[in-house]
């Protein structure tokens, strides 16, 4: 053996270039087939060697690509954070402007186009120091006096911004161009969420007037400081809009954008989204019900998003003067089964609750709190110890009226009024059958958002209104259960009055301790479901799915549905490899 490779040895030095090319004829096929194992042996290990290596001293990053297309139900029409009423206003806002301040997807409030802010030791003066490489999508350099201007117009009633009354009482000045002072009238701990609305350039608002600011053309084409620009939208023959495109800002004062293109689709019903989404016309789509998450297949991932929510049946004792007994609205509280009522409501997924509001998420402990369990018999006994008879079979209860003269009779019948939206509708049949069962009867009354807010809120033009509460990241009752709210434009439809409440609601304003303002909440709870001015039903999360290949997400709560977008800049589809 060893003679042979001697031999053989000889025999290869020997071998010259020229000698080369005759070895597939020298080669005997089994010589063959161990030299090309050899070779591809030693090829194979290099490749594994050099990537092995390569792989150890590089990292992968996100990179510069891709598209992302999304479903929305309605059109935009006000892309302008000072006017915007509507989710698809504030969606397409949140990714076209910036705020001084933003909050992460796990609910952590970060700056933005501030690079810092300090808060005087009384609470009431706020110094915001600006970034100074800031530039507006035109070009032009965002500085404090735009910051100025967007509040001038929120504060400004000509311009009728739903942001107004977050804004009263503040007082702001510019220090230099990069520095304002914010002077409150009274110290207000969650004032700092005001300071997330979008800024808006003055340079291109000012010469407009008030009055002609909702229908300017910057509204659809705006400009902004954020992670994506204006560039394009289609219209349909009737003149709606049928997509609105935006690409990535290249000039963006922070990480990213890496996302190249966005585009928005406007679709009539969950249900064509749904179908859109298995046909993959488009990729994403928000809010979801379970049921349609689990049709879209496993190339999504879909998020359980947290909201400060409250959905509930508010009591008008000022148009149904009946309701001023309080052993009727605990009838009502003891007659309605809340986990029927939540199950009933597919978007997202629900939450019962017995909460007026959810500091601290809505497994906020009930303990010291008056609790309504759903129980119809005590309902009944309840009205009937108040002197409610079915004396005409008819199923509904009546009692003589005890201050009229004649044998005046009336009824416990009620009108219901809510929005046209699927759960509130599903949800209100619901209650309707509830209360038939202890002798209550409902009339029901549903319209449209639109003319919910103006001819029902606003006006407290209803008996009962089941309608949901939408807190901030830091919860602040006061504009839902103070006294001074009871008239628009305060939010407190229940006419809700209370000394002890509105002294609560007043001292936790002025607490900057979170710890501490959570004890003068825990009081208000108590006072509230004491008092009993409505009947708490559910709190509502909101399924948001996203394509799988959609990567750098991070969303756990968000306080309205266009706070999905917060952090999108981060999202990202492409990836590169850097050197460590």
């Amino acid at each position: 053996m060893l003679e042979l490779i001697k031999r053989n040895l000889r025999y290869w030095r020997l071998l010259t270039p020229r000698k080369l090319v005759y070895l597939p004829v020298i080669l005997s096929p089994q010589e063959k087939r161990a030299i090309f194992f050899l070779l591809a042996i030693t090829l194979l290990s290099g490749i594994s060697i050099f990537f092995r290596g390569y792989f150890q001293i590089t990292k992968s990053i996100p990179d510069i690509g891709g598209i992302y297309m999304e479903g929305m139900l309605k059109e935009p029409r006000n892309i302008n954070p000072v006017l915007s009423v509507q989710d698809a206003d504030r969606d397409i806002s949140r990714l076209i402007f910036s705020g001084l301040m933003t909050y992460a997807g796990n609910g952590e409030l970060k700056p933005d186009l501030a690079e810092k802010f300090e808060i005087s030791s009384d609470g009431k003066t706020y110094t915001i120091f600006l970034r100074k490489e800031v530039k507006w999508h035109d070009g032009k350099p965002l500085k404090a006096d735009d910051v100025l201007f967007t509040i001038q117009m929120i504060q400004n009633p000509l311009y009728r911004s739903p942001l107004r009354t977050n804004w009263q009482g503040v007082n702001a000045e510019k220090v230099d161009d990069y520095t304002l002072r914010l002077n409150l009238r009274t110290a207000y701990a969650q004032f700092v969420e005001n300071l997330t609305v979008g800024i808006v350039p003055k340079h291109l608002w000012q010469n407009i007037n008030p009055e002609q600011a909702p229908l300017h053309e910057l509204n659809l084409k705006p400009v902004g400081s954020g992670p994506y620009e204006f560039s394009k939208f289609k219209q349909n023959k009737d003149g709606t809009l049928s997509s609105y495109e935006v690409v990535r800002n290249s000039n963006y004062y922070r990480e990213g954008p890496y996302l190249k293109k966005i585009t928005f689709i406007f679709l009539g019903s969950v249900e064509e989204a749904v179908s859109e989404l298995r046909r993959r016309r488009i990729e994403g789509f928000g809010p979801l019900a379970t049921e349609d998450a689990e049709k879209i297949g496993g190339d999504h991932e879909n998020y359980f998003l947290s909201m400060p929510r409250v959905f509930g049946i508010f009591f008008n004792r000022n148009r149904a003067r009946i309701l001023e007994e309080k052993t009727l609205r605990e009838a009502f509280a003891y007659a309605l089964n809340k986990k029927e009522i939540a199950a009933a409501v597919s978007q997202g997924g629900v939450v019962p609750i017995e909460l007026a509001f959810p500091y601290g998420g809505a497994s906020f402990a009930t303990e010291g709190i008056t609790v309504y369990e759903f129980n119809p018999e005590k309902s009944k006994k309840i009205l009937a110890a108040a002197g409610w008879k079915d004396e005409n079979a008819d199923g509904v209860l009546e009692r003589k009226k005890a201050d009229s003269k004649k044998s005046e009779v009336i009824e416990l019948t009620f009108t219901l009024t809510t929005s046209d939206w699927p759960d509130l509708v599903r949800a209100a049949k619901i209650i309707k059958e509830e209360l038939k069962e202890v002798g209550i009867n409902i009339d029901l009354d549903i319209k449209p958002f639109s003319e919910l807010e103006s001819g029902v809120i606003r006006p407290r033009n209803f008996d009962l209104l089941l309608f949901g509460q939408v807190y901030g990241y830091e919860p602040d009752p006061f504009a839902f259960w103070h006294s001074s709210q009871v008239k628009d434009p305060g939010l407190n439809v229940a006419f809700y009055t209370s000394r002890e409440a509105d002294k609560l609601l007043e001292e936790a304003r002025k607490i900057s301790a979170s710890e501490k303002r959570v004890e003068k909440y825990r009081d208000l709870q108590k006072q509230i479901a004491k008092d009993l001015p409505a009947v708490f039903l559910y709190s509502q999360l909101y399924l948001y799915a996203l394509p799988t290949d959609i990567r750098g997400v991070n969303l756990e709560k968000i306080s309205l549905p266009a706070d999905r977008f917060n952090e999108i800049n981060l999202w990202y589809k492409e990836t590169k490899r850097v050197f460590k």
